[in-house]
């Protein structure tokens, strides 16, 4: 098993905050479009500290919401003998709303060691967020073809989709994707995986409980009071009703819960995506 300070992880953002063309469509209700690397930024930076929380040592190669060149990039990981680079995008078919979907990693043609990395990656980006699963693809890009590590780029759905270029604010959904990475990482090297303990504030009254599920995240407050109502009225479970919409993440997140047991806590996920359909995520207290 392999030591995690002895390893050295590259992390990229993507592009820059200004490069052209690389952000949505015009949504409606934020009266502007979502960057790319609004949710590019995120998920490296929640990578970078669970990957030092763990033991990793990081790398951040592009460090400034400037577009630094792949050149620089590339050069900085190498000179460093970094042991894996690891990209982070947002994908694109225009820029005009459209129904293509889903998440895919890029390796180099024939790199047996950058597939394998994100193999394990894959793994568990299949298990989180429900989205269409694209593949594991072969193209000559420059961070997978000018690097001496095994190398990834993981494309994390397509911004001129509406639903998923909603999940780009969504800090829930950045978090999520940046552990799924890790977790990936973490299984290529052989490294013990560990989480990070959040305090967890959204209460009722003063009750506190184990497991809970982010039940969903909404669009507006309608549909977040409309979603409420329908929880508490098909099974009557305590809902923490984070209403915490913000000029820079307009969503409205709910969470449902208190279970103290992990098999009652999934069943009622299972339940509400089998009624719903909605995106949920089972969040662990007792750790």
């Amino acid at each position: 098993m392999a030591i995690a300070s002895n390893l050295l992880i590259a992390l990229d953002d993507g592009h820059g905050m200004e490069t052209a063309g690389k952000r949505t469509p015009l949504v409606t209700e934020l009266g502007r479009a979502i960057k790319e690397n609004e949710f590019n930024r995120a998920v490296v930076k929640y990578m970078d500290e669970h990957l030092k929380h763990i033991g990793f040592k990081t790398l951040l190669v592009a460090p400034t919401d400037a577009d630094t060149s792949l050149l620089a990039r590339t050069n900085l990981a190498n000179s460093k003998a970094a042991d894996a680079y690891v990209s982070i995008h947002f994908d694109a078919m225009g820029n005009v709303w459209g129904s293509v979907e889903g998440h895919s990693i890029f390796v180099y043609h024939g790199s047996t060691k950058s597939k394998k990395l994100a193999e394990c990656v894959a793994e568990f980006l299949k298990q989180g967020t429900t989205q269409k699963w694209r593949g594991i693809k072969e193209q000559n890009l420059h961070v997978l073809r000018e690097t001496k590590m095994p190398a990834i780029l993981s494309e994390n759905g397509f911004m001129d989709n509406p639903r998923e270029a909603r999940l780009m604010l969504d800090t829930d959904f950045q978090k999520e994707v940046a552990r799924e990475h890790v977790q990936g990482i973490c299984e290529y090297f052989g490294v013990s995986f560990k989480e990070i303990k959040e305090e967890i504030e959204e209460v009722v009254g003063n009750t506190k409980g184990i497991f809970r599920i982010k039940t969903g995240t909404f669009p507006n407050a309608r549909a977040f009071a409309n979603a409420i109502d329908k929880i508490k009225a098909d099974f009557g479970w305590v809902i923490y009703e984070a209403a915490d919409s913000t000029s820079f993440d307009p969503n409205y997140r709910m969470y449902t819960g208190i279970f103290t047991t992990k098999e009652a806590a999934q069943e009622a996920e299972a339940k509400i995506k089998s009624k719903y359909g909605w995106t949920t995520y089972l969040i662990d207290e007792s750790k």
